[in-house]
Formats: structure tokens, sequence, C-alpha cells
């Protein structure tokens, strides 16, 4: 099962269309999105507005992989459940966000194992159609603690602080 969410925020329309035109054309894959308060409601595949956490858990759990925003809730959850994640930014000059810190977010994030950011409607469709095929996830690749280095960095920092 692929599963598509916006996040909690805000509403993302261009991506729950562009999934629904996918899923449109791919009748035989079980696709499940959580849509939010945007204007456009899917035709051909099921959606939810907002999940409880608890089924949204039962849902990531069970999905092959997800479809996104660029936001860090969204790549957090899939670390935590070690799922795939593709990821396509709001943009700021489309009126989907105040900013555009999902774009330096996604590009922070791009060349990450287990994360594809996509630009545009073409790249989503290949990706997910790939990934359908083989997800790009290696062992290990979200992991759902910080690396060593990371935390030897702030342990030092914090005890050069104590002093």
């Amino acid at each position: 099962m692929i599963f598509v969410t916006i996040g909690s925020m805000f509403p993302f329309d261009r991506l729950i269309t562009y999934m629904d035109e996918w899923a449109a054309a791919n009748p035989t894959v079980d696709v499940r999105a959580q849509i939010g308060d945007g204007e456009y409601e899917p035709r051909h595949m099921p959606f939810d507005r907002k999940l409880a956490q608890n089924e949204f858990d039962d849902v990531l759990s069970r999905a092959d992989f997800i479809v996104a925003h660029a936001g860090m809730g969204s790549v957090i959850q899939a670390a935590e459940f070690q799922k795939p994640i593709i990821i396509l930014p709001r943009l700021q000059e489309w009126g989907e966000h105040t900013t555009n810190h999902q774009v330096d977010t996604a590009n922070w994030l791009r060349d990450r194992p287990g994360i594809k950011l996509v630009e545009t409607k073409e790249a989503l469709f290949s990706t997910v159609e790939d990934w359908l095929v083989a997800p790009e996830y290696p062992d290990g690749a979200l992991s759902k603690t910080a690396p060593p280095e990371f935390i030897d960095r702030i342990r030092g920092f914090l005890v050069s602080k104590e002093r």
C-alpha cells in the first residue's frame, strides 16, 4: 500500500491531485491518503481528512512506502516506522506554505538513503512506479536515533557549558 499524507497544518491539494490522478491510472494499486483540510477530494483513492494517531500509525505500519510533503514530522515518522518516503515540497509561490522552508528541507534531505525528493508530477509518477517494483530503502537508511558523531558533539557542547 502507498500512504499519502500532507501533514496536519496546511492543505496540499497539488500533491493530493497528483496522487489521485496516479491512482486513477493504476486502479489495482492500494493507495490511501490523509488529505487534511484541502478543497480537493480524491475520487480514485480512499481518504481521510485526519486520522487519529493510532489509526495513522496503523496505516503507516502497513504501507510499503509514503508519499508526503517535505515536512520534518512526516520524515521523522517514516524513520520511526522504517518506511521509505517520497517528498514533494510545498511551494510558497503557489500559496502552499508561508515560506519556502520545505524546499530547503527537501534539498538538505535530497541524497539521503530512503528519501527521494521529487519536484514535478512526472518525477513523482516515475518514482512511485519504480518504488512499486523496488523501494530504495537499504537497511538502516533512516535511523530512529541520531548518529553517534552527532550525539558526541552535543555531549561535548553540554559538558563544556557545565564548566
